[in-house]
C-alpha cells in the first residue's frame, strides 16, 4: 500500500509543552505542494524497513483503530485486531493490566508478557494505565523468530513495537480536540438467583437459616427484597479530553499533546484518573545528513482499587456481597461502629461497612525519555545513538478505619488501639542506551545492508512499606501520619511493620544484522545476538540468540508481468532462537532477591532453646536462559488492485531448558530444586489475516476483515508420566500432550433413586463414589486453541460504521462463583441460585438438580460439574460516526469534525453463565466483571 505525504510550505513548534509558538523559516521547500509516494514501513527490529522487503511475521494497527477508545489500557483495544496475539482482561477495574500472550506459552514458570517497545524504549506493560492511546500512531506485533531475535533476551515472549504521534516537515500547523463522555454498566450474569421469597422457601426446605421459623403465608407476605447486585455495582461515568498541536517547519516538527481522562468503576470505590503530556519533536540538519528526534511523556495517575477480589474472606470481597448476599437483609439493618451481629448471614451488611471505613488508592507516576540521534557518515554509512530513560513512582495508601467493623469484632482483648493505615512507596529508574552502525550498498541489482551496535538496559528499583497498626481516632487523618498513637507495653497488636526492598538488573548486548536483497525479488536476512544477564552468575551469564530469514517476492518474477490481478504475492520464512531471562513470573525484577543460583538462607523460631533458626534454600548454580526456538512459513497476498489482502503463517514455537521444581532425593533436604529442567513446551499454529475491499469508489467504501489463530500445545520430557499437580481440582500432564489438563470425574447427573450426584466410572459406569482411577484428563485446557477477531468498516459520503467481533474457542474455566450460588450448604449464610427450588425430592425425581441434603456433593470438588466451556463469541467494539462534510465549515477556522457513538462489550454469546466470559486465569470466584460501555465521542480539528 502507497501513502501519500503533502509537504506544505509553513510550520511552527510547539517545544515541550510551551505555551509558545516559534515561527520556523521555509528554507528551501516549494510554495507549491509537494506529493511523493512512500512505501508502508514495518519494523523489524532495531531498524525498519519496506512491506515489500520485510521477511517477518507481523500484525499491525493503526491510529484509526486505536484512538478515542473509552479503555485505559492500550492493549485493552487491541484485543480482537491481531492474529496469533491472545489478549485478555480478566478484570473490570479501571487501569488494570490485561495478559497478553503471543503463540502460546514458551514457559512454564517464568513471565509470559511480551516485551514492548515505546519509540525504540523497551519497556514493560506494569504501568499501561498511566499511558495515553490518544498519543499512538501505529501498533505493530512481531511474532517469528526473524523479527524477534534482534532484541536477544527479550524477545522470546513475542514484541509490541509501539509508535506515538509526530509532526511532519513543512506541514502547516494543526489543532485537534478530542473528547469523549461515556457510561459504564454491568453484565448480566444467568445464574437465575433467587429472591427473597424463594430464599426463604429454600431455606425452609433445607432447615437452614431465617426460613425455618416462618410459615408459608409468612414467607409469602415477606416485602424485603434486596437486589445487592445493583447495591455494590452502579452506572459510572467516564470522560476524557485531549488537546493536541501539530506542526512543522523545513528542519523542525512537532507533536503535543495534553489529556485528561476519568474513569469511575462500577464497583463502588473503584475508578482512575489520568492526566498525560506527551511532545515529540523531529528535526534535520539544513543538509539532511544529522536527524534527531526527542520524545516526553508525563502521565499521573490516580488509580482507586477494590482489595480482595477473587479471594479473601467473606467480609472482604465485594462482588461476593453483590452476588451472594441475602435478599432478605435490608440495608436499613445497617450499623455503624461494628454493631453488626457476626452471624454470616449479615455478610452485606458487613461490606456495607468496608465501603465507607476502608480505602486503597495508588498514584502513579510515569516520566519517559525517548531520544534518537542520526549521522549520515558517508552515503552509505550511518551511525545511530539512541538514550532512553523511565522514571516510575508509585504511591500507596491504604487504610481500614478504627470504628469500620473489621476493626472492632477482630480486636483482641489485651489490644489498645484498632485500624490501620499503610504506606507504600516504589522508584523505579529504568536506562537504555543503543550505539550501532549501518551499511548500505548497492551493487547492480544486489543490495546489502549490515548493522551493528551495542546496548545497554539497567534496571532499578526501590521499595519501602509502613503500616501503623493500631490509630487513634480523635486525631487520626488519612495520609498525613497523625494519629500514631505511642507503643502501649504489652500490647503486641499495636507494633508497626515496616519493610524496605531493592534490586537492580544490567543487561549488555551486542548485536549484528545482514539484509541481502537481490533485485526486489529475493531476500535473506540473518541476525545474530550476544546478551549478558545480571541475574546469572558470571559463568552463565551471556548467551548468544540469532535467527535466518529468506524471503520471495514472486509478483516481481518476469513470468508474472502479466498477471495484472497479483499486486503483491511474497513468500517468506525463518528459523532461530530467543532467550528468557525472566524464569520467575512478576514484574522483571522477581526472581532476583535472593539469587536462584545460590543458596539461601531463611530465619525461624522453631529451634533449640527459642534461639533464632537458619532455614536452607537451595540454589541451582549452573541456572541460565530459558531458549524458546522458532520456525515460521508465510504468505504475503494483496490481490485485484490491492481490494484482496491477508497474509497466512504456520509456525512452531518451542521452549527449552525450563525453569522448573525438579524432583530431588530428599536426602539433600528438599524434594525438588528449581532449575533449568530438560521439559520443553511446544506450540504449532496456523494463523490467517484477511481483509476485502467489497465496495470501494469516491462515496462508499465497504471492507470486510477478521484474522483468527490455531495454536496447539504439547509437552515433553516430564519428570514423571503422568504428572499430577495439584489436589482440587487436580491437573494432568503427559509427554506429547497439553501441559495441565483439567483431570476429573465426569459428572453424570442426578440419581433419580436418591438424590445423590452420578459419576462415570472408568468403565462407562455410573457411579456415586467415583475413585482416582475414575479421573480423566480432557483434551482442552485453560488457554484456548482458537481466537480471533472480525468486522467490517463502512463509509458513506461522511458517514461510517465500524465492528470488531472477537472470540476464542475450545477453552476451560472452573466457574467457582456457580458452583458456590448452587451449593446448598450455604442456605442460611448465603442466596443461592432459584434452580435449587427444582431439587430433587421423593416427589420430584425427574430433575437435573441434586437433593439440596445429598450425601456425596464433596465429590464435585475433582469433576467436571462445574468446568465450563468458556468459548465465546463477543460484539467488542461497535462505532457509529459522522464526518461533517467540508462545505458546512468552508467559512470557519474548522478543517473538520466528526462525531463517533460507540459501545464496547456490547452482546456476548456463550454457555459462560458469569457475568464475563473472558478471563486470563482458570477459574472464576469473585472477580470483577468487565462492563459494558456506550461513549459519545467529539473530533474537531482546526
Amino acid at each position: 500500500m502507497n501513502v501519500k505525504f503533502k509537504l506544505l510550505s509553513t510550520g511552527v513548534l510547539f517545544f515541550l509543552g510551551s505555551a509558545t509558538l516559534f515561527a520556523q523559516e521555509n528554507g528551501n521547500i516549494k510554495k507549491d505542494t509537494l506529493v511523493k509516494d512512500i512505501e508502508e514501513v514495518v519494523v523489524v527490529g532495531l531498524k525498519s524497513t519496506t512491506k515489500k522487503q520485510a521477511v517477518i511475521s507481523t500484525a499491525k494497527i493503526e491510529s484509526e483503530k486505536i484512538n478515542n477508545r473509552p479503555n485505559a489500557n492500550l492493549m485493552n483495544i487491541a484485543q480482537g485486531q491481531l492474529a496469533g496475539v491472545n489478549i485478555s482482561t480478566g478484570t473490570g477495574q479501571p487501569g488494570s493490566k490485561p495478559t497478553v500472550i503471543i503463540r502460546g506459552f514458551s514457559t512454564i514458570n517464568g513471565n509470559t508478557d511480551p516485551l514492548y517497545v515505546i519509540d525504540g524504549f523497551p519497556t514493560n506493560a506494569d504501568s499501561f494505565r498511566s499511558l495515553n492511546s490518544n498519543d499512538v500512531e501505529s501498533m505493530e506485533v512481531l511474532k517469528d523468530a526473524s523479527a524477534t531475535a534482534m532484541y536477544g533476551n527479550r524477545g522470546a515472549n513475542g514484541v509490541i513495537v509501539i509508535k506515538t504521534k509526530g509532526g511532519g516537515f513543512g506541514a502547516k500547523t494543526t489543532f485537534n480536540y478530542r473528547s469523549q463522555i461515556g457510561v459504564s454498566t454491568l453484565q448480566n450474569n444467568r445464574y437465575n438467583m433467587a429472591d427473597a421469597r424463594q430464599l426463604l422457601t429454600l431455606e425452609k426446605r433445607a432447615s437452614a437459616g431465617k426460613g425455618v421459623t416462618m410459615s408459608d403465608a409468612d414467607i409469602a407476605n415477606f416485602n424485603i427484597n434486596t437486589d445487592w447486585l445493583n447495591f455494590y455495582f452502579n452506572p459510572s461515568l467516564l470522560q476524557g479530553h485531549d488537546f493536541a498541536i501539530t506542526t512543522g517547519g523545513a528542519n523542525l516538527s512537532s507533536y503535543t499533546n495534553v489529556g485528561y481522562l476519568e474513569q469511575q468503576g462500577i464497583l463502588s470505590t473503584t475508578g482512575l484518573k489520568r492526566f498525560s503530556l506527551r511532545t515529540n519533536v523531529n528535526g534535520k540538519s539544513n543538509d539532511g545528513k544529522f536527524t534527531y528526534r526527542v520524545g516526553v511523556y508525563a502521565g499521573l495517575s490516580r488509580n482507586n482499587q477494590a482489595s480482595n477480589l477473587g479471594t479473601g474472606g467473606v467480609n472482604q470481597n465485594l462482588i461476593i456481597g453483590g452476588l451472594r448476599g441475602a435478599p432478605y437483609i435490608s440495608p436499613d439493618q445497617y450499623r455503624p461502629n461494628g454493631a453488626i451481629s457476626a452471624n454470616l448471614v449479615n455478610t452485606p451488611l458487613f461490606l456495607m461497612d468496608k465501603e465507607r471505613t476502608y480505602k486503597s488508592a495508588v498514584d502513579d507516576l510515569r516520566l519517559d525519555l525517548t531520544s534518537e540521534a542520526n549521522y549520515k557518515i558517508t552515503d552509505e554509512l550511518t551511525a545511530t545513538m539512541r538514550a532512553n530513560a523511565q522514571l516510575l513512582t508509585l504511591d500507596g495508601n491504604a487504610y481500614q478505619r478504627p470504628e469500620a467493623w473489621n476493626s472492632v469484632y477482630f480486636k483482641q482483648p489485651t489490644q489498645t488501639w484498632v485500624g490501620f493505615e499503610t504506606n507504600t512507596n516504589s522508584r523505579q529508574f529504568n536506562f537504555n542506551n543503543v550505539y550501532q552502525l549501518d551499511y548500505n550498498k548497492k551493487i547492480g541489482e544486489h543490495t546489502f545492508d549490515v548493522l551493528a551496535g551495542y546496548e545497554y538496559n539497567n534496571y532499578m528499583i526501590k521499595n519501602t512499606s509502613m503500616t501503623q497498626n493500631g490509630l487513634n481516632p480523635k486525631v487520626w487523618v488519612p495520609g498525613t501520619g497523625t494519629g500514631y498513637p505511642a507503643f502501649v507495653a504489652g500490647d503486641n497488636f499495636n507494633v508497626p511493620n515496616v519493610s524496605g526492598a531493592q534490586s537492580r538488573l544490567n543487561m549488555y548486548s551486542y548485536f549484528a544484522n545482514l539484509d541481502y536483497d537481490y533485485n526486489t525479488t529475493y531476500g535473506f536476512v540473518a541476525n545474530v545476538r550476544r546478551d549478558a544477564t545480571s541475574r546469572f552468575s558470571k559463568d552463565n551469564r551471556w548467551g548468544t540468540f540469532w535467527s535466518v530469514g529468506a524471503r520471495w517476492n514472486i509478483n516481481e518474477e518476469n513470468f508474472m508481468e502479466n498477471v495484472n490481478w497479483v499486486n503483491i504475492l511474497k513468500l517468506r520464512g525463518s528459523y532461530g532462537t530467543a532467550g528468557n531471562q525472566r524464569i520467575v513470573d512478576g514484574t522483571i525484577f522477581a526472581g532476583l532477591n535472593p539469587k536462584a543460583y545460590l543458596d539461601s538462607y531463611i530465619t525461624g523460631s522453631n529451634s533449640y532453646a527459642g534461639t533464632q533458626a537458619l532455614g536452607i534454600a537451595l540454589g541451582y548454580p549452573d541456572l541460565h536462559w530459558e531458549t524458546t526456538k522458532q520456525w515460521n512459513a508465510g504468505l504475503d497476498f494483496e490481490l485485484f488492485s490491492r481490494k484482496l489482502r491477508g497474509t497466512f503463517d504456520v509456525y512452531e514455537k518451542k521452549g527449552v531448558e525450563i525453569f522448573y521444581a525438579w524432583p530431588q532425593s530428599y536426602l539433600i533436604g528438599t524434594g525438588a530444586v528449581n532449575m533449568n529442567s530438560p521439559i520443553d513446551l511446544k506450540n504449532n499454529g496456523i494463523e490467517v489475516n484477511l481483509a476485502y475491499d467489497v465496495i470501494r469508489n469516491s462515496n462508499l467504501k465497504l471492507t470486510l476483515r477478521g484474522n483468527g489463530a490455531m495454536n496447539k500445545e504439547r509437552v515433553y520430557n516430564l519428570p514423571s508420566e503422568p504428572l499430577i499437580s495439584g489436589e482440587i481440582p487436580q491437573q494432568y500432564s503427559v509427554n506429547g500432550q497439553l501441559f495441565e489438563a483439567p483431570y476429573v470425574y465426569h459428572y453424570l447427573g442426578v440419581n433419580q433413586a436418591n438424590g445423590n450426584l452420578l459419576f462415570e466410572d472408568a468403565n462407562g459406569n455410573p457411579t456415586e463414589t467415583p475413585g482416582t482411577a475414575d479421573l480423566k484428563p480432557l483434551k482442552y485446557g485453560f488457554n484456548p486453541r482458537f481466537q480471533g477477531g472480525f468486522g467490517f468498516d463502512l463509509d458513506y459520503k461522511g458517514l461510517f460504521v465500524n465492528t470488531t467481533f472477537t472470540y476464542v474457542a475450545n477453552v476451560y474455566r472452573y466457574d467457582y462463583d456457580l458452583a458456590s450460588v448452587m451449593d446448598p450448604t450455604n442456605l442460611g449464610t448465603f442466596n443461592v441460585s432459584a434452580d435449587l427450588l427444582n431439587a430433587w425430592t421423593p416427589t420430584n425425581t425427574n430433575t437435573n438438580i441434586p437433593s439440596l441434603k445429598a450425601e456425596n456433593l464433596s465429590y464435585d470438588g475433582l469433576s467436571d460439574r462445574f468446568l465450563k466451556d468458556g468459548s465465546y463469541l463477543r460484539l467488542r467494539n461497535v462505532q457509529v460516526g459522522y464526518n461533517v462534510p467540508k462545505s458546512l465549515i468552508s467559512n470557519t477556522f474548522i478543517n473538520s469534525i466528526s462525531i463517533t457513538l460507540q459501545a464496547e462489550n456490547l452482546v456476548t454469546w456463550s454457555k459462560w453463565k458469569g457475568f464475563d466470559a473472558e478471563s486470563n486465569i482458570g477459574s472464576d470466584q469473585g472477580r470483577y466483571p468487565s462492563p459494558k460501555t456506550y461513549t459519545l465521542g467529539f473530533d474537531i480539528k482546526f
